[in-house]
């Protein structure tokens, strides 16, 4: 069997998973070669990247994008959430990058210098350009209590926010943590229909959290390169949730009312699905008959529909979705 990663690539990708596996990566700067950083931005990184582009595509759905000019990569790493954001908004101007790795600061300039050239790569400025988008990825997991609380005086300079963590229980309550604690000064965009509070923190919905599942590309389940990533670190390469959210400062028009956001998959039973929903009204859980939308059951069995919805219900079953 030919190997992509040779040994010493397989045991830098472990020990990176480790420790983002077991909470210990804010400890310290962990990146101590040029060769890790390359090795983690074509592999941990890139799939990071995929869930950007869920997260950005979803934006697209919702005719949503930024009104800022400038962006500033907060935590960047590799600087993948930068580069994906620059790619997605052409009007954007200048990136800033923020990580307390100096390699990863140069890492991350290098290739967005050689991905975008025409981009003005800018210094952190404090307080941060009144028009700036900030961008977060995978770093609530990282930071204790008081370290989150200076991200978010950074955060509330910002105009918009983008934050994208990985789909566990705990990141994700920790971002519902962030939204509420920054509900009022921003208005919700996504993944939530509404400005209310969120209705997982109602104590019937503790088990529960918000997650979402992004797409691998299929063309990497016929690359040789990825099988082999896959089997070396016991990866399932379909699998890749996250948690995010998407704030703006408010604007005077309210988001129409009556749309539903799928959290996680609806799951299968004899005939029909339970699909747990995020409302203006809460969080709750509801069945689709295949009896009684058989268009709208196979769309939702095979993830191929948006995550957002107008629910049509009778008796408070699912019997079809409206624009």
């Amino acid at each position: 069997m030919i190997k992509y990663f040779t040994h010493q690539e397989v045991l830098a990708l472990r020990r990176m998973r480790e420790r983002f596996l077991a909470g210990t990566a804010g400890a310290q700067d962990y990146w101590q070669r040029p060769d890790d950083i390359a090795l983690y931005d074509t592999t941990f990184a890139e799939r990071i990247g995929w869930k950007w582009d869920g997260v950005l595509a979803e934006l697209h759905v919702r005719a949503w994008q930024p009104q800022s000019r400038h962006v500033l990569d907060w935590g960047c790493g590799s600087g993948v959430a930068g580069r994906r954001v620059l790619a997605q908004w052409p009007h954007l101007e200048s990136l800033a990058l923020h990580d307390r790795s100096p390699l990863a600061m140069r890492f991350a300039t290098e290739k967005a210098r050689a991905d975008f050239p025409g981009i003005h790569l800018a210094a952190l400025e404090s307080p941060l350009p009144p028009d700036t988008l900030l961008v977060l990825s995978h770093v609530i997991s990282e930071l204790s209590a008081p370290a989150l609380d200076q991200l978010l005086s950074v955060a509330r300079e910002a105009r918009e926010i983008i934050w994208v963590e990985a789909g566990t229980h705990v990141d994700s309550r920790r971002l519902i943590s962030v939204r509420e604690t920054l509900r009022g000064r921003f208005s919700a965009v996504a993944p939530c229909t509404h400005q209310h509070a969120c209705g997982l923190l109602a104590g019937k919905n503790a088990q529960h959290w918000c997650h979402h599942f992004a797409r691998s590309p299929s063309e990497i389940f016929q690359n040789a390169r990825w099988m082999d990533f896959g089997r070396e670190l016991g990866i399932d390469l379909r699998s890749l949730p996250y948690s995010f959210l998407v704030l703006e400062r408010p604007r005077p028009i309210p988001m129409r009312d009556g749309f539903s956001h799928i959290i996680g998959e609806p799951r299968e039973g004899n005939g029909h699905l339970k699909v747990l929903s995020c409302h203006s009204d809460g969080v709750a859980e509801l069945m689709l008959q295949k009896r009684d939308a058989a268009a709208l059951y196979r769309v939702l069995r095979k993830g191929d529909g948006p995550p957002v919805h107008r629910w049509e219900l009778t008796n408070g079953k699912i019997t079809g979705s409206a624009e």
